[in-house]
């Protein structure tokens, strides 16, 4: 995977290999420059492509089967409104009524969203990186269901502090800090923690940009399971977001990957004459009935002359899963780490709302950490419940793909407070899942 990174960007990126010039892999690709570079000029020429971003199109056109995704934009409004940007970043685009006719209809449409303030969807394909408004943080690239967890938190200025318990890259911190409005004396701040530096990193540039540093105190390089809830300095969190690593299977594009054409092997030396193809054998024995304990044996050489399964989450982290038994395995990890937490933030004192969300579609990283959190002993004596449908924001009350009932147990009533969506199936947004905890204000209880 790395030689394919560098191979790309050898051919593409303008700052060429990011490497130093005695790594292996870098020293290895230069050795081959001018093969490289012929092939990738003949690929292009093959596809009758004009030039190189023609080639990048058509490849990523390939690369994307199924039903198109939208431009999903959330407008930050620390820096702008969705009024202004109709009417700059996005003149020329036909205002359009639904998701659907983004995808199915003009090339240049835009659909202002009903179910998140400050969202929009473009036509697929439309590419808003060049443009002032994104170089500036005054529109982010934001998928519509990444945008649920923070507005369902609902959290707004003066109504105490906010935690974001695993920012990076920044989206949901910079949306949190957006909905707080900008900072006077009696409103909030966000908390916002990322325990991997460079990631940290990322979240400090992003939430610059977004004009989201006098709302937002970074703590890069610190674990959120480390954060002591008793701690002065949180006295006043009343509302946490929880949107930790998980197994990334809802990510649009996740598990598909375009089609290597490598060049043929070619020997050094031949003639370029045909070779005569080798003399047929004759044909073997007809083979004697395996034995049950030998078909045994071949089953298990074949599962494991598989290639394993590359599990990449939402982290960017690759992990080899070699079976179905590992990929369970390493869904429980997943879910273990995600309940805690959830349990370390139902502990936080003042704390009376809580987002938990993945962007995966498995039921154990998803219900069944609701469910296995709502029976802790922690949640019972602080008095945390789910927040029900009919108490969530508009938006989100109305959104129509809820929880999985037999995931929850039967439980319908918190089915339909869990909130999910689909990739392809028409609603333009990637897997992923949202549930909301709620507690009482003030309400006492033996730990506190």
């Amino acid at each position: 995977m790395l030689s394919l990174l560098l191979v790309h960007d050898f051919l593409l990126s303008k700052s060429g290999i990011a490497l130093p010039q005695s790594h292996g892999l870098r020293a290895s690709i230069e050795r081959h420059r001018a093969r490289l570079t012929s092939e990738f000029t003949r690929a292009r020429i093959r596809r009758k492509l004009p030039s190189v971003d023609a080639f990048r199109t058509q490849v990523e056109e390939e690369a994307s089967p199924g039903p198109a995704h939208p431009r999903w934009i959330r407008v930050n409004t620390l820096k702008t409104t969705v009024r202004d940007q109709v009417e700059t970043t996005f003149a020329g685009f036909e205002t359009v009524s639904s998701v659907e006719d983004i995808v199915n209809g003009a090339k240049k449409a835009i659909c202002i969203d009903s179910n998140i303030p400050d969202l929009v969807a473009l036509s697929p394909g439309t590419d808003f990186t060049k443009t002032n408004a994104y170089k500036s943080g005054a529109i982010i690239l934001q998928d519509k269901a990444s945008c649920f967890p923070a507005y369902l938190l609902d959290p707004s200025s003066g109504d105490g502090d906010v935690i974001d318990s695993c920012a990076a890259p920044g989206n949901k911190t910079t949306q949190l800090a957006a909905l707080l409005g900008s900072r006077t004396a009696n409103s909030g701040k966000v908390f916002a923690f990322e325990k991997d530096k460079n990631r940290g990193a990322t979240l400090e540039r992003m939430v610059k940009l977004a004009g989201a540093d006098d709302v937002v105190q970074i703590s890069k390089g610190q674990d959120f399971l480390k954060v002591k809830p008793n701690s002065e300095v949180y006295k006043n969190v009343r509302a946490l977001l929880l949107d930790p690593s998980c197994s990334g299977s809802g990510i649009v594009g996740r598990d598909e990957m375009p089609d290597l054409h490598l060049p043929e092997n070619t020997v050094s030396g031949t003639t370029g004459k045909k070779k005569k193809p080798a003399k047929s054998p004759a044909p073997a024995p007809a083979p004697a009935p395996a034995s049950s304990e030998s078909r045994k044996r071949k089953r298990s050489d074949q599962d494991h002359a598989k290639p394993p399964l590359v599990l990449i989450d939402d982290d960017g982290e690759s992990v080899a899963v070699p079976s179905e038994r590992d990929l369970s395995a390493r869904i429980d990890a997943l879910s273990a780490f995600q309940l805690s937490l959830v349990l370390h933030a139902l502990s936080f004192p003042a704390a009376e709302r809580i987002t938990y969300s993945t962007c995966s579609v498995h039921a154990r990283e998803n219900e069944g950490v609701v469910l296995a959190a709502l029976q802790s002993d922690i949640a019972k004596s602080r008095g945390w419940r789910i927040l029900g449908r009919e108490a969530q924001v508009k938006g989100l009350r109305e959104w129509p793909v809820r929880g999985d009932v037999e995931a929850c147990e039967g439980d319908e009533g918190l089915a339909d407070a869990c909130i999910r969506t689909y990739r392809d199936d028409g609603r333009g947004v990637m897997g992923f899942f949202v549930a909301a905890f709620v507690r009482d204000a003030g309400e006492d209880d033996e730990e506190a």
